[in-house]
């Protein structure tokens, strides 16, 4: 069976509830819930309204994702391109910069080659 969320009407918490006809006691009050036949029609037929409200709000932050996306990747993109104009060794930055550092330590003498004279 499909779970529904409704709330209490008298403490107005939120509750879960089995989508069947039955008494249901609420976890926070503790008052005893009927849901009935009738409840459990208004309820289908709000549950349609606010899915088909749902899709539309999630379609929309799907497309805004997108665009996101894209014109972040487009700024990536054009970033790129001026810094590969500049300096056509861009993306092997870090990479030079590790040999270069390796070079400076294999020029400085060791601790122990004080003591090899």
């Amino acid at each position: 069976m499909k779970k529904i969320i409704i709330t209490c009407p008298k403490c107005k918490e939120k509750m879960r509830i089995m989508d069947k006809v039955a008494k249901y006691r609420c976890p926070n009050c503790k008052e005893i819930y009927n849901f009935t036949w009738y409840k459990r029609v208004i309820q289908k037929f709000l549950g349609f309204f606010q899915g088909i409200i749902q899709t539309i709000v999630d379609i929309k932050s799907n497309f805004v994702t997108k665009y996101r996306n894209t014109k972040a990747t487009y700024n990536y993109m054009k970033q790129m391109k001026m810094n590969m104009k500049n300096n056509p060794n861009w993306s092997n930055y870090h990479r030079e910069q590790a040999e270069e550092k390796r070079m400076r330590d294999a020029q400085k003498p060791s601790f122990w080659d004080r003591f090899k004279k």
